[in-house]
């Protein structure tokens, strides 16, 4: 019978001799791999390995090969128990647990039956030590014990490697990478927003299992990013019927108000939110098929304020998931599973742009349909032979959510000179629908085998076929037309409000009209079919490797008009080599080197199309200088600034007229090395510090200059002339025999990650990312506006780098972020158990420019324009002084969150549940943010070119202009549930 054995450093020198495997794009199980070998240390061929687990139908088995290695790839996560038996020799048996996405090494030392001596093994390698991923996961009884948000989203902001401070919110920006090129899996389908590269939310939280976040080092079978990858997996029920409820109360005056708040005597709407969860699953044949359902349902409003005006507002929303997935056992080794998914959003009250919306007329209504289908099936062809495929769809559409009004006083305006604000009339046009989807096909074939000389290989080969589709015009506004005006100040520089609207200020050669020309049901259909093949090469017992290469062919498809916006391909390597000193697996050194290509979004790959597109024409105002009250019921008889007639025109943009793409147009390319080393702490832990290095190139820029001609703009159906216009040409820097470094990205920093079982009852785990370095002269995104092209190709001869695209700090730039975390659990018998959650987070001063936006072109500069022959130049740009990019920073600030998680028995598993959560326990209302703006002074010095040398600070620089500009005031929420 099995024998009980413990870990000991008894000469088990190949206890990393087999080096963790990978599992397709988006690896939703794990491995155990390892060796067994006798007391003396030799190997041991032909021992029978067989695992089992609740998390798994039946049982598996391998078999060790020559060098006494095993595999057993693609087990669901879980904790397992492992048996080692080989005729003549006592059996051994081990506990592990499985990791989503990684392998636990699994070792055995073998005495001969019938012996009585110390048998012992190596045991329990730990995936983060093993692998040459810099990777996190997180397990569902750790989200449920602490205080933290249980979205994917919220798991992954907690880990190292990454930050938050990103343009839009929801977003990740890792190891100095763009925010929208990061790719989200749930079960396995790209869940990613087609554009802003967020995670739609399919999923229900209560039903997540595991949460996996690779940063650095990652897998040929990973693509189409340059960032880092979010993986999600589900529960899938099991051979006994479990479940659970949960409901969620929360209410917006348990949040106190901060500074701003109070200044502004923000009142918060007193209304008990309620969100329910519900889970269910367990067999329809045991072993044999097993469901899996779960469900949703919330009512909420949430109490805000805008900024700027300090006004406040209610949004409602209303959202229902449902989820269903079956998991079938075909044959022995061959599963099969299925599910839908569906999330449906309706939103009531809601700011266009909820970063930067200032005034409650800018409030509107929408819907947000979106639902995933996905079908898996992996098993295993021969002994060590084994494949997956799966076939998968997600689907997210934009209904409502903007204007329907037409006259042009209902336009929305956006501020020019002052603090970036919206308001006026919603923006978008709620008749334009728009649909984000997207349809993948993956497969792979893994092949195990053992040699005598050269070590044992786990290759992997397999292919991708993703389509990412967007339809739609996005139409930006109801009436045609945005106006870029400020809006009037009283002698304090704070807005004047009348019955909660502002007044806008026209002043002429200052304010503009943008006149925008939809395309609705535009479409356009990218194609990324890639392939990949992995060798992960376990040497000896000191030495392992992880040798890949990842093939992307690219390509697109628009309509109206049959245009073509990309046809390139690309081959990266991905490479990784890992030392053990010791060669018991207690120790390692590891390097990678990477190279990444970032994702074709339709942001970037359909510039020349009207997909999400529309034709642009910019005016400058030319009338007089007045305020127009009145609005929305203003017209252009009372306000000459909304006549579209006291405007000329200095810009046109038909995207499929003037603007072209290069033949050899391509994603940016990320290069990447890594160094890192790793120690296990006992049984109890491990400890891992990783150095990252990121240099990113070949970025989408677009030119605007003597080269790209120019061209008369027409109109589409009646043929009149708009004009003639320079055109605008997308490349990549260095196709045309130009500096290709000449933009860049550099990216330089440390991490630090442990992880430890202090007590059986208290477990502590920290991390600490430190940037060396996040410079460069190129952003590539900003707010709403991902993957955007820099100044640098436009009208160069008056666009000096150090004004217009200076050197410093990119924006994600933060020096250093800490997390640390424990729960204690203090167990009272038939009482049940008591999780005690504690996490403090600290987060150093985010950076800001020095920078004026929508600066005009001087007369010097629009005379060196006229000179050379130009027809038109730049409307508006952002103008930086002396210090350049990123010179300044704002404040750092820590938070400290505390938990409390009861649950008691009652009745055979059923266990009810009340917990509680604070964030900011301690109150820290610390400033985090301020205004900036500042002014160009054309009263001090100038350059050659006419630009100020020097600026003016505004009337509200330094001063908070929004509630977000504070840390939240301490806040609560409560939830309880049972679970069985």
């Amino acid at each position: 019978m099995p024998s009980r054995v413990l870990a000991s450093g008894v000469g088990l020198a190949l206890a990393l001799t087999f080096a963790p495997g990978a599992f397709g794009q988006g690896r939703q199980t794990g491995a155990i791999g390892g060796a067994a070998v006798d007391s003396q240390g030799l190997s041991l061929p032909g021992v029978t390995v067989t695992v089992s687990s609740p998390s798994l139908q039946g049982t598996r088995t391998a078999v060790t090969d020559i060098n006494g290695n095993y595999s057993l790839p693609q087990l669901p996560p879980g904790a397992y128990s492992v048996v080692f038996t080989l005729s003549g020799f006592d059996d051994v048996e081990e506990e592990a647990t499985v990791p989503l996405g990684g392998e636990v090494g699994v070792n055995a030392v073998l005495a001969p039956a019938g012996v009585t001596e110390m048998v012992q093994v190596v045991g329990v390698v730990p995936a983060e030590i093993q692998t040459t991923e810099t990777a996190s996961n997180m397990v569902v009884d750790e989200v449920n014990a602490l205080p933290m948000g249980r979205s994917p989203f919220a798991i992954a902001a907690v880990q190292p490697g990454l930050n938050t401070n990103t343009p839009n919110g929801g977003q990740l920006a890792v190891n100095g990478s763009f925010a929208y090129d990061n790719v989200y899996l749930i079960d396995g389908v790209d869940t990613n927003d087609n554009l802003f590269g967020t995670s739609n939310s399919l999923y229900v939280a209560d039903a997540i299992e595991e949460t996996q976040v690779l940063t650095s080092g990652i897998s040929a079978e990973y693509g189409r990013f340059s960032g880092g990858v979010v993986n999600v997996i589900t529960k899938s029920g099991g051979n006994t019927f479990s479940g659970s409820w949960r409901t969620n109360y929360d209410n917006p005056t348990w949040e106190g108000l901060n500074p701003y708040e109070v200044e502004n005597e923000v009142e918060r709407e007193d209304v008990l939110n309620q969100t329910h969860e519900a889970t269910l699953g367990g067999p329809i044949a045991r072993d044999r098929l097993w469901f899996f359902t779960s469900y949703r349902r919330a009512r909420t409003t949430d109490s805000d304020s805008f900024g700027q005006t300090g006004i406040s507002y209610s949004e409602r929303a209303n959202n229902d998931r449902n989820q269903i997935k079956l998991t079938a056992t075909l044959a022995p080794g061959h599963t099969l599973s299925g599910q839908y998914m569906r999330n449906y959003t309706a939103q009531f009250g809601r700011p266009s742009f909820s970063a930067f919306s200032i005034t409650p007329d800018v409030l509107n209504d929408a819907t947000r349909p979106n639902d995933l289908y996905v079908t898996t099936w992996r098993g295993g062809v021969s002994r060590n032979v084994f494949a997956e495929a799966q076939v998968s769809q997600k689907r997210f559409g934009f209904r409502g959510g903007g204007g329907s009004e037409t006259a042009i006083g209902h336009s929305p305006f956006i501020t020019l000179t002052q603090e970036l604000g919206h308001y006026n009339a919603p923006y978008f046009d709620a008749t334009d629908p728009e649909d984000r989807n997207n349809l993948q096909v993956t497969g792979n074939v893994t092949w195990y085998r053992g040699t005598e000389r050269f070590g044992s290989h786990n290759v992997k080969v397999g292919f991708e076929s993703y389509r990412s589709t967007r339809t739609g015009g996005n139409s930006q506004t109801s009436t045609g037309y945005v106006f870029d005006a400020d809006y009037k100040v009283d002698a304090n520089g704070d807005p004047v409000l009348v019955n909660n609207r502002l007044t806008p200020v026209f002043s002429p050669f200052e304010s503009l009209i943008e006149n925008w020309i939809p395309s609705r049901g535009a479409r356009i259909d990218i194609n990324t079919s890639s392939f990949f093949i992995n060798d992960n090469w376990s040497l000896n017992d000191h030495f392992s490797f992880n040798l890949g290469l990842r093939g992307e062919y690219v390509s697109s498809e628009a309509t109206p008009g049959d245009i073509t916006t990309v046809d390139t391909r690309a081959i990266v390597p991905r490479l990784a080599a890992s030392y053990d000193p010791l060669g018991d697996g207690r120790y390692s050194i590891q390097a990678t080197y990477s190279q990444y290509s970032g994702k074709y979004s339709e942001a970037q790959f359909a510039e020349n199309t009207n997909v999400g597109n529309p034709s642009l024409l910019l005016g400058v105002y030319t009338g007089p200088p007045h305020e127009c009250p009145g609005l929305p019921n203003a017209t252009a008889l009372d306000c000459p600034g909304l006549d579209p007639a006291n405007y000329f025109t200095v810009l046109g943009r038909f995207p499929t007229q003037n603007v072209f793409t290069g033949e050899r147009l391509n994603s940016p390319v990320t290069e990447e090395f890594t160094l890192s080393t790793g120690a296990t702490l006992g049984r109890r832990g491990h400890f891992q510090v990783t150095y990252v290095r990121r240099r990113a190139r070949s970025f989408v820029e677009d030119y605007q200059d003597l080269t790209t001609g120019t061209t008369v703009l027409t109109d589409p159906d009646t043929g009149d002339e708009y004009g003639e216009f320079t055109n605008k040409f997308y490349r990549n820097p260095g196709d045309l025999g130009d500096d290709p470094d000449v933009l860049q990205r550099n990216y330089d920093g440390l991490q630090f990650e442990t992880r430890y079982q202090l007590f059986d009852d208290l477990l502590l785990n920290g991390s600490w990312t430190t940037q060396l370095r996040n410079e460069g002269n190129f952003d590539g995104e900003g707010t709403n506006t991902p993957g955007v092209s820099s100044v640098y190709g436009d009208w160069p001869e008056i666009s000096p780098a150090d004004r217009f695209y200076p050197w410093g700090r990119l924006d994600d730039y933060q020096k250093q972020r800490v997390r640390v975390w424990g729960i204690y659990t203090l167990g009272v018998g038939s009482f049940g158990n008591l999780d005690i959650g504690a996490f403090w987070r600290y987060d150093s001063a985010e950076n800001y420019s020095l920078a004026s936006s929508s600066f005009r072109v001087t007369p010097e500069q629009q005379a060196i324009l006229d000179e050379l022959g130009y027809i038109d130049g730049p409307s508006s740009r952002t103008l930086y002084y002396s210090d350049g990019r990123g010179s300044e920073l704002y404040n750092g600030s820590g938070r400290f969150d505390l938990s409390l998680h009861y649950d008691i028995p009652v009745w055979r598993r059923l266990r009810p549940w009340v917990k509680i959560e604070w964030y900011n326990l301690t109150n820290n209302d610390k400033l985090l943010y301020f205004n900036t703006t500042v002014r160009p002074d054309f009263d001090g010095p100038l350059d050659a070119l006419g630009i100020p040398t020097a600026y003016i600070e505004g009337d509200r620089f330094g001063e908070a202009t929004a509630a977000g500009d504070y840390r939240s005031a301490r806040s609560f929420l409560i939830a309880w549930g049972f679970r069985f």
